[in-house]
């Protein structure tokens, strides 16, 4: 009768002994379980700025004239281009200096719009001495025949706008010429060389004729005026009251 109670116990524990087995079997090995990685402090990522490339300087009174006068190279007429202003040297140079503010209508009474031009820049220290800058003035006396006498006595007769200089001192300027606005050049330290190599030095500035030799560019130059001086001269001007009538 001791021995019954055994039999119960005993396949009680021959059930749970496949089950425990199953259990241990399913459980990973302890060399699979996947590593701890350790964990490391994110960090932000440093930004490199560069310097903003510094704005680029507007450009001079000068500057801006220069440009506008090589805009309008290869243009047969300054009347097409603006009505109003004369076609001739100093309509087109009276017109790009306009386009910045710089009114050359009202000046002296000369004998002609070049000459009262001169007169203007000289009353007003515009006059410039050495190398021009882009935008001036660049003046020529007896550049044509205008009493046609054979001789040069002519006096102030053309005006052009300095649009470059070179190294080599050749000056590069626009102008109305007999084709239409062209460019032409200017070299005061060989005033009589028209070429030098593949670069012309001075252009033809008064042609041949039956009383007199071809003139260059050089030889016939008369001087150069800035144009802010210039311009607050021209504006000045305009801005006074009309004389009276007494």
């Amino acid at each position: 009768m001791r021995s019954f109670w055994l039999i119960p116990i005993l396949c009680a524990a021959a059930c749970a002994a496949p089950r425990m087995a199953a259990r241990t079997e399913l459980a990973p090995a302890p060399a699979e379980v996947a590593p701890l990685l350790p964990v490391q402090n994110a960090t932000a990522a440093q930004v490199a700025y560069k310097d903003a490339p510094a704005p680029r300087p507007r450009p001079s009174t000068g500057e801006r004239i220069a440009r506008r006068a090589g805009e309008l190279v290869g243009r047969e007429s300054v009347a097409d281009i603006a009505p109003g202003y004369t076609d001739d040297c100093s309509g087109f140079v009276r017109l790009v200096y306009a386009s910045e503010g710089i009114d050359l209508s009202r000046l002296p009474t000369r004998a002609s719009i070049v000459q009262a031009m001169y007169v203007r820049a000289r009353e007003n220290g515009a006059l410039r001495e050495g190398s021009p800058t882009p935008g001036d003035l660049v003046f020529f006396r007896n550049t044509y025949d205008r009493n046609r006498d054979g001789r040069r006595n002519d006096g102030l007769t053309h005006v052009g706008i300095v649009e470059a200089v070179d190294d080599d001192g050749t000056v590069t300027f626009v102008h109305r010429g007999g084709s239409g606005i062209v460019r032409a050049h200017l070299n005061l330290e060989s005033p009589k060389t028209f070429r030098d190599r593949d670069e012309t030095l001075n252009d033809v500035m008064r042609r041949k004729s039956k009383l007199s030799r071809a003139y260059l560019a050089g030889e016939l130059f008369a001087g150069y005026a800035a144009p802010d001086r210039l311009g607050r001269a021209a504006v000045a001007q305009a801005r006074r009251p009309p004389r009276r009538a007494r």
